[in-house]
């Protein structure tokens, strides 16, 4: 494999690299620090998978890389909320909760089904996380916006819903699931 093919991967690794720097940041208080190393991480997200497919470069490892630092970012975004706007969790807080709640259940249900986490990227889950990190960047920059806030969760627990959906439905691993159509077709075919 050509060496470019290989940065789609390393696009996710750097995702995961930057979680550590992102933690302690939120430690030492800088808020505006954390926001631009935030986006900047944001950005390889949309661009590891983007390049994948555009270098023919889709494997289960990108898939999984991808997933995983999706969820670590994800919960360092968590503790950054907590930590610089802890009135989204006071007063907000139950909707979050509830997407933390099941969106665990569901990677602990993949876990022990298949020994992996699910890294289906579900359009209802990239739907989600496109809308989480709009209210964030709005968050972090003009305050927070409540119908967007309430959107987003409805929008997570849809697909959390979908992806626990498809962990019951689907007999091996698949990455790369779009949705619970997707998962009924290929439990036809067998998969």
């Amino acid at each position: 494999m050509e060496p470019v093919r290989h940065l789609p991967n390393l696009l996710s690794i750097s995702r995961l690299l930057a979680v550590p720097v992102l933690a302690w940041l939120i430690v030492a208080r800088r808020e505006d620090a954390f926001f631009i190393l935030l986006v900047i991480a944001w950005a390889t997200d949309g661009l590891d998978g983007w390049l994948a497919r555009r270098l023919d470069a889709v494997t289960r490892l990108g898939a999984v890389l991808d997933s995983v630092a999706d969820v670590a970012l994800i919960v360092v975004v968590l503790a950054a909320i907590r930590a610089f706007h802890p009135f989204v969790f006071t007063d907000h807080g139950t909707i979050l909760w509830a997407i933390v709640a099941l969106w665990s259940a569901v990677h602990v249900a993949s876990l022990l089904r298949y020994g992996r986490t699910s890294s289906f990227h579900t359009r209802s889950a990239q739907a989600g996380i496109v809308l989480f990190a709009v209210f964030v960047v709005l968050l972090f920059t003009h305050g927070f916006v409540a119908p967007l806030y309430y959107t987003c969760g409805i929008v997570c627990l849809a697909a959390g819903v979908e992806n626990a959906a498809i962990v019951w439905l689907l007999r091996e691993w698949q990455p790369n699931v779009r949705g619970l159509r997707s998962a009924l077709a290929l439990r036809r075919e067998g998969s």
